[in-house]
């Protein structure tokens, strides 16, 4: 109850965010029964309060796609992950043209894999973990880093990423 009342106290404004994202290869030694992640390209969605200066919380929807394999000449096996995440920002410099900030994620997702287009896919519930960085740029462009992880996996490796967002706040 309490929560509930200071956010509604301190939520002034919402804030939509949609962007893509790219996450290069991964740079791990594959086992023989766990594929190695090429690259991954994806979009988001994101709808954030502002709760004080300084704090932005909402929450976030994301979705991946990208080979996997040993090289691209491999087999065109595929994964798909996505998650929705509940997220929390610290903004450095508020209303600022330039304005770093710093956050965290955590929520539901989902992956998914084949071994070769002719397989069945390989599925599973995860639990993510985000935590990135960035930079807004004239209160609308958004640059950012962040790194996620699934807190628990059997094929950990395919949809543990680091991913390069570029985003639009509206």
């Amino acid at each position: 109850m309490a929560i509930v009342q200071t956010v509604s106290l301190y939520a002034q404004t919402g804030k939509v965010e949609v962007g893509i994202n790219y996450s290069p290869k991964q740079n791990f030694a594959a086992a023989d029964d766990i594929p190695n992640m090429l690259y991954k390209f994806g979009a988001y969605g994101e709808y954030r309060w502002t709760l004080g200066k300084h704090f932005e919380a909402g929450a976030r929807l994301d979705a991946k796609a990208g080979p996997i394999g040993l090289s691209l000449k491999d087999n065109n096996a595929l994964a798909i992950s996505g998650d929705l995440l509940a997220i929390a920002d610290f903004i450095f410099s508020p209303g600022k043209t330039v304005n770093p900030f710093i956050g965290l994620g955590l929520g539901p997702g989902f992956g998914m894999h084949n071994d070769t287009l002719d397989h069945l896919w390989e599925g599973q519930f995860l639990i993510y973990a985000d935590a990135r960085v960035g930079i807004e740029l004239f209160r609308h462009l958004r640059l950012s880093v962040d790194y996620s992880l699934p807190a628990w996996w059997s094929y950990g490796e395919i949809y543990t990423t680091l991913n390069a967002n570029i985003g639009w706040v509206f």
